[in-house]
């Protein structure tokens, strides 16, 4: 097994603690684990530190607090998780006495500033975690982003930030996992997973903004563009140019305005879209009939959304789905929370018949924001398309605006250009 370098080994371990590793990824540390005893040490160090940021202002002075931790994958990662966790509370009681959450982290060196936080939304008791070098802190509104960063931003929050001293502005949606480094001023970021958009200002000759994937490349002088990364890589340019380079194939294509181009097969080609914006021809909440303005998802009371769209006037392959939906909340309620998924119904049959899953989303999504949903535009037909929205048993409910509330469901399409 090759050893990586230092980061990558405490990149690695930190990431454990703030999300789901990769298979491949989980195999990597426990490997990492059992061979070296630098590691492990590292890896209950990471483990105080996480704790720590997460526990420490619930804790009674002189008791030690039965730790709720996540489940490991294997017995190995398991043992040590919990040694971790043993030093953390055992630590605790000194540490409390000692300093303040935000001193402990303000001590941790960090690397140079590159960017400052242009916008953020989390929910309470939520947070948009970095890891740097081994080291994890939560950013705020006044935070500053810094060469090589992690960024782990939860579905549900949002996060926007700018570049030093020019105009460049990147966006990145909720469930996005991205490393941003600065290469002697040029700018790069890697996109593990999610969607982003970018307003890049034109950079310095030689110097391009480059947007990396597992299986593409970007490559930016100055421009506004989108891209989404996940089993596949998707491009969107809004004005400007953007060269699009496939890693896994010689295949390279200049992207120009209002063109599309993606990696789903070993031949790259731009092509024109437009974006069409389709109201439902009918939304509703089954089994709820006392408020119209709203459709409510709540497992417990089997309340369901039915919604359905009409893309018989949709000419030309469709490249991209996305379905918004406003979340109202009912009274005090916060939003929403817990696994929502959409399902593709006889449009005859009010969610009664065959169920298709199309779309899934898990997270917390606050009052006012919108829950966007990716649909496989393969199980989209022309015609009628009619969806059923679910929750699943466990979550707390969520109210969505209905074509009578203050923002009705909207489905936004992609779509190809046809000559």
């Amino acid at each position: 097994m090759n050893r990586p370098d230092h980061q990558e080994t405490m990149d690695l371990i930190a990431e454990y603690y703030l999300r789901d590793l990769s298979a491949p990824e989980l195999e990597r540390l426990q490997g990492l684990l059992e061979q070296d005893a630098d590691v492990r040490s590292q890896f209950v160090e990471a483990g105080r530190d996480e704790w720590l940021l997460h526990h420490v202002h619930h804790m009674e002075a002189g008791k030690i607090i039965n730790l709720n931790t996540r489940k490991s994958r294997t017995r190995r990662i398991r043992a040590i998780a919990a040694a971790a966790a043993i030093v953390a509370t055992l630590g605790t009681v000194f540490y409390a006495q000692k300093a303040t959450i935000s001193e402990m982290i303000a001590s941790k060196p960090s690397a140079p500033a590159i960017a400052k936080v242009s916008d953020l939304f989390v929910l309470d008791g939520q947070a948009i975690s970095v890891v740097n070098d081994g080291h994890v802190r939560k950013l705020n509104s006044a935070s500053k982003i810094r060469n090589g960063d992690r960024l782990v931003i939860p579905p549900g929050c949002q996060l926007a930030f700018q570049y030093l001293e020019e105009e460049t502005e990147v966006q990145l949606k909720g469930g996005s996992l991205v490393h941003v480094t600065d290469r002697n001023g040029a700018k790069m970021i890697h996109l593990d997973k999610g969607r982003l958009f970018a307003e890049v200002a034109k950079q310095s000759p030689g110097q391009p903004m480059r947007v990396s994937t597992r299986d593409a490349e970007v490559v930016v002088l100055g421009t506004a563009f989108e891209v989404y990364a996940d089993a596949i890589t998707r491009l969107a340019v809004t004005h400007g140019k953007v060269r699009f380079n496939s890693l896994v194939s010689d295949q390279s294509v200049v992207v120009g305005p209002g063109s599309f181009a993606d990696s789903s097969d070993g031949s790259i080609e731009a092509s024109p879209f437009r974006i069409s914006h389709l109201l439902p021809k009918e939304d509703l909440s089954l089994n709820q009939e006392k408020d119209k303005s709203v459709i409510a998802v709540d497992p417990q009371r089997k309340y369901e959304g039915f919604v359905t769209f009409d893309l018989g006037q949709v000419t030309g392959p469709i490249l991209e789905a996305r379905l918004r939906l406003r979340v109202v909340g009912w009274k005090s309620d916060y939003g929403g929370d817990g696994d929502v998924r959409l399902f593709r119904v006889d449009p005859g049959l009010k969610g009664l018949g065959e169920r298709v899953e199309v779309a899934h989303f898990n997270g917390r999504v606050g009052k006012g924001k919108d829950l966007e949903l990716d649909l496989e535009t393969r199980l989209l037909d022309p015609g009628l398309n009619a969806f059923v929205l679910a929750l699943d048993r466990g979550g707390n409910d969520f109210w969505f605006s209905s074509s009578q509330g203050v923002a009705p469901p909207m489905l936004e399409l992609k779509v190809a250009e046809v000559e």
